[in-house]
């Protein structure tokens, strides 16, 4: 009988130079006792860049294993990369494309996208669920709304090309930069796409109303507002727990975004 699992969605926040107390070396810490305290088995993070994944793993590496590399062509700057719990989980496979007409094609991006967008895929054997899985962490354009719709096409696409390879458990998590009624989350949400062998569901449909708030809090810890932060499931997953965590440190929080967590288990026949 497999057991659940707990997986998160968080945007570790790429230091700018408006950073001042909010900077990564003030919050390197914070953030990996979160990550080490959420005992998650699968973590997809966003905008980590080199630096602080070095410093995730100077911290981390005893517990956890990361996949992913840069979005530029020569595979560094930021990544959209998944955190694995060592023990926990044996990596199988993992590959990056990118979020263009061209996805193969390294360092592309959509026609009006501001940055090169990507998505990484790894898929491993889970001890806890007796199962392999497939995860898809991404990163979608902050400004325009007809990239952030090409990049739900385009990972729609590559769970299909992949589902025709071996159906398997999927996740697809990761700051999409949209509301929950925007059109490209409505594709994931409401399932309209060309793809039967795709279904997913939101794990926001876990929370009431008044439970939905904005993912994204600019390190004020507010609440008010539509998340952008988005955790969906394939059917073959069963829903047992989800949560925005707001865990603060004296007031100091470690990211300008809520990491968004949910537990998870394989549905059995009887369910």
């Amino acid at each position: 009988m497999s057991q659940a699992i707990k997986v998160a969605s968080f945007n570790l926040k790429h230091d700018s130079f408006l950073a001042r107390k909010n900077a990564w070396q003030y919050r390197r810490d914070l953030i990996s006792q979160l990550i080490r305290q959420s005992n998650a088995a699968i973590i997809g993070v966003q905008e980590l860049i080199p630096s602080m994944r070095d410093d995730i793993m100077a911290r981390l590496s005893d517990y956890y294993t990361i996949r992913g590399f840069g979005r530029n062509k020569n595979l560094e700057d930021e990544q959209a990369a998944i955190l694995l719990k060592n023990g926990d989980t044996t990596i199988c496979f993992d590959k990056m494309f990118w979020l263009s007409k061209h996805p193969e094609k390294l360092g592309s991006r959509a026609y009006y996208a501001v940055f090169p967008r990507i998505c990484t895929v790894c898929e491993a054997y889970v001890r806890e669920l007796d199962s392999r899985i497939r995860v898809f962490n991404t990163h979608f354009d902050h400004i325009c709304g007809m990239a952030r719709t090409l990049s739900v096409r385009i990972i729609l696409q590559y769970m299909h090309e992949l589902n025709q390879v071996e159906k398997l458990p999927t996740i697809l998590m990761g700051d999409m930069n949209a509301k929950p009624h925007s059109k490209p989350i409505r594709i994931l949400s409401e399932n309209r796409h060309e793809y039967p062998d795709v279904h997913l569901t939101s794990i926001w449909q876990n929370f009431s109303q008044k439970e939905i708030c904005n993912t994204y809090h600019g390190f004020r810890g507010k609440h008010k507002g539509d998340p952008i932060d988005y955790i969906f499931i394939s059917d073959e997953f069963v829903l047992e727990d989800a949560y925005i965590d707001q865990t603060n440190f004296n007031g100091r929080y470690p990211s300008d975004h809520y990491p968004l967590v949910a537990t998870l288990r394989l549905k059995k026949e009887t369910d």
